[in-house]
């Protein structure tokens, strides 16, 4: 599927830049994606502000878990999702705008491996959705977002 949309316009997988979020699983999948390509597995470039949001001490914890320690927390984060921190975590605000910094050197069209936070962010900064919504967009594992423009297309 990949391969199909990276040469539905005439180029061809070597055409793109790749960089991943410097967390295993998707490292592991940029790898096998390039491989599956063609490409040498290990040429890509890594980007610490690609990396999932940061949950800080919920990290490992299930939301049931984490309302039985701190009773109405999760009522609290969702009155303001976007800019709710976890404890010693980060906001999507926070996340949106460490993605920002990140898109701001993209030079071309690139192949990107992240994570759910990563999507939504970038949903929000090109008005995709509003903020707020964009913390509730359902992101699928798995699948390949095209992003262009104002506008998201999934692909699974």
């Amino acid at each position: 599927m990949l391969r199909d949309l990276l040469t539905r316009d005439g180029d061809g997988p070597a055409d793109y830049a790749y960089v991943s979020s410097p967390l295993a699983r998707a490292r592991e999948t940029m790898e096998l994606l390039r491989k599956a390509l063609g490409l040498d597995p290990a040429a890509y470039g890594v980007d610490l502000r690609l990396a999932e949001i940061n949950y800080g001490g919920w990290e490992g914890f299930t939301l049931q878990e984490i309302e039985a320690r701190d009773p109405g927390v999760l009522e609290r984060r969702e009155r303001d999702k976007w800019g709710f921190v976890a404890p010693g975590g980060e906001s999507y605000r926070q996340v949106a705008a460490r993605v920002a910094t990140w898109y701001a050197t993209v030079t071309r069209d690139t192949v990107v491996a992240a994570h759910g936070g990563v999507a939504r962010a970038l949903m929000a900064n090109f008005h995709i959705l509003p903020p707020e919504a964009a913390t509730h967009a359902d992101i699928a594992h798995g699948a390949v977002y095209v992003f262009a423009g104002s506008s998201v297309a999934r692909y699974s």
